[in-house]
């Protein structure tokens, strides 16, 4: 949160804090990627589909911050290592007396059984754990994007309409899900953006992943997700774009750069997270920023010099929260 003096720190001792909620109480939930784990799982290289050991464990968390500071663990989901890279839960969201998490990531070639809490939407309620959905079949059956056979729940918002709506980062699609039947509609696909380099994923087109990181409503109802976009992370090709009823995508804020959330804040303005600026040098240190966002090019930081932020949330009073370091070694 920001106070006069800059930010202060609410909750600490997290292994690659991702997401965050705030509840109307001043009740504070948080969810880490984790650390992975002594055990393995066989993952496919996504260009030569060879398959590699991969450190696995039930080590990311959903953490629950009290209004008094009390920081307790309240379960446990996968995390996976892929390299220098930990992959667990992503997104918290609250609504009624129910949490809901993305976790996980999934993809073709993958010789074993999925396990729980991989690439679903998980509910905590009651102390307990509980997949509502996995987003691995449309994917497996109709890879909309049509590149790599790959999905990531990531972004996760509670829309007007009591559904649950999340973007799917490796899918490149934006789903809508029923929380209390688990029913899944694909909404909208998302389409490769130009880029500097060969793309394996694509057949080696000079384009890049557009890798949408979040889902969120203006108070008109209109809906909104932001772009990362992939690899090579290029200064500038980030953006948020709008979302028809029809599912047809359009540009609304341009010049971007690695945008990991959105959110809509108390004074009706839309708020990102830019993770920071990687340069062929590699990531630039303290480079992240919370952004207010504006139609076309009239975005601007309003919060700046973060350490790899990555999500963002809003409380009834209009207090910020952020996680930092998100990425990198925990």
């Amino acid at each position: 949160t920001a106070t006069e003096t800059g930010p202060e720190t609410v909750a600490s001792g997290l292994n690659g804090p991702m997401g965050v909620a705030v509840e109307p109480d001043g009740t504070i939930w948080v969810v880490d990627s984790g650390l992975a784990g002594e055990d393995t799982l066989m993952f496919p290289d996504a260009e030569t589909h060879e398959l590699s050991p991969m450190g696995f464990g039930e080590t990311s968390r959903l953490v629950r911050v009290s209004p008094d500071g009390t920081q307790s663990d309240m379960a446990t989901m996968p995390s996976l290592n892929f390299g220098a890279e930990f992959l667990g839960a992503s997104r918290v969201v609250t609504t009624g007396d129910a949490v809901y998490i993305t976790s996980g990531e999934w993809s073709a070639g993958l010789e074993i059984d999925r396990p729980d809490h991989m690439a679903a939407l998980v509910r905590y309620q009651d102390g307990a754990l509980t997949d509502v959905a996995t987003t691995w079949p449309i994917e497996r059956d109709e890879n909309p994007a049509g590149a790599l056979v790959e999905t990531h729940p990531y972004g996760l918002t509670e829309g007007p309409d009591g559904m649950l709506w999340l973007a799917d980062a490796a899918g490149n699609t934006l789903l809508r899900i029923d929380p209390a039947s688990g029913d899944m509609e694909l909404v909208a696909v998302f389409d490769a953006l130009p880029g500097p380099i060969p793309n394996p994923a694509r057949d080696n087109a000079m384009e890049i992943e557009p890798v949408p990181t979040a889902v969120a409503f203006d108070a008109s109802g209109s809906m909104y997700v932001s772009l990362l976009p992939g690899v090579p992370f290029l200064p500038g090709s980030a953006k948020v774009v709008r979302v028809a009823e029809d599912g047809t995508v359009s540009d609304y804020a341009t010049d971007l750069t690695m945008l990991t959330d959105l959110q809509a804040g108390p004074d009706g303005n839309l708020y990102a997270v830019s993770m920071g600026v990687f340069t062929e040098q590699g990531p630039t240190p303290n480079s992240g920023s919370v952004i207010r966002i504006g139609e076309g090019t009239t975005s601007e930081p309003v919060l700046s010099d973060l350490s790899f932020p990555t999500g963002l949330a809003f409380a009834a009073n209009g207090d910020a929260y952020v996680t930092i370091n998100g990425v990198g070694p925990p």
